[in-house]
Formats: C-alpha cells, sequence, structure tokens
C-alpha cells in the first residue's frame, strides 16, 4: 500500500539556510544544525527528497556550489536531480518561474514540494508558484542554540 504523502521533497537555499557562503575566500561554512537537519529530512519516519535552490551569480558554477557543499559534509544528502541554481532556471530567486522549474525537474507539482529559506521575499515567491513555504526563523547568518 502505497504512503500518500503532502510533501515529497524539500528545496532549501544555501547561504544563510545551510550556512554562510565567504566569497572572498570562497568558502562554505555549514551552520552546526545544518547535517542534522538534512539527516532528519531524508532518514525514516520522513524520508524526504532534498534539494537546494540557489542564486549563483556569475561567480560560481553548478559544480563549484555542489563542491562546496560536500567539502561541507552536506552533499551526500542530496537528491542528484535538486539541485537547481538560477543558471538552471534562467531567473532568479525570488521569481516563482525558478520555484516552478525545480519542481518540474524533480517530476513533481509545486504544492508537493516544501521550500525552506531565510529571505522573505524567497518565500513568498516559491508561494506563488504553489509550493508550500517556509521562512527560516532565524536572522541570516545565525543559527540554532546548540
Amino acid at each position: 500500500m502505497a504512503i500518500h504523502r503532502a510533501i515529497e521533497f524539500v528545496f532549501l537555499d544555501i547561504g544563510g539556510t545551510l550556512g554562510e557562503y565567504d566569497p572572498v575566500a570562497r568558502v562554505f561554512t555549514p551552520f552546526p544544525s545544518s547535517a542534522k537537519l538534512l539527516e532528519r529530512l531524508t532518514s525514516p519516519p520522513l524520508e524526504l527528497r532534498v534539494g537546494i535552490i540557489t542564486n549563483l551569480g556569475s561567480d560560481v558554477t553548478n559544480d563549484q556550489a555542489l563542491g562546496f557543499l560536500r567539502q561541507a559534509g552536506l552533499g551526500g544528502f542530496l537528491d542528484p536531480r535538486g539541485f537547481i541554481s538560477d543558471h538552471d532556471a534562467q531567473v532568479p530567486k525570488p521569481d516563482p518561474a525558478i520555484f516552478a522549474f525545480a519542481a518540474r525537474q524533480v517530476g513533481l507539482a509545486p504544492e508537493r514540494c516544501l521550500f525552506i529559506g531565510e529571505n522573505l521575499a524567497e518565500v513568498v515567491g516559491a508561494q506563488v508558484a504553489g509550493m508550500r513555504a517556509i521562512l527560516k526563523p532565524f536572522p541570516p547568518g545565525r543559527d540554532v542554540p546548540p
């Protein structure tokens, strides 16, 4: 018997949500809680698929950003089809088109996806595209206390 899930895929932002990127040093530092969050999302009982929706701009490629996530120990949690950047969608967040594009890339209707980010405009963009969305309740650059 198949289990019906309202949410099947969770997309997260990178910078300010999973950690901080230093563009000068070209280093991504994950927040201490990020690996635990991704582990909980992808493990029983939730067993959700997880991906990224991010704006990389012209200075970082998809491969470089994925490399930063792997070096931070977060890459193994990501669905292979779930890394979506402004390069792929040809529009940046908060444009609703990037969120709709992301849902199509993972083969789901937007309403079967959840976006988690720290930027209110991006959360609204996801909602306009039909995704459920959660505003991370911590200011950018801050993490859940240990």
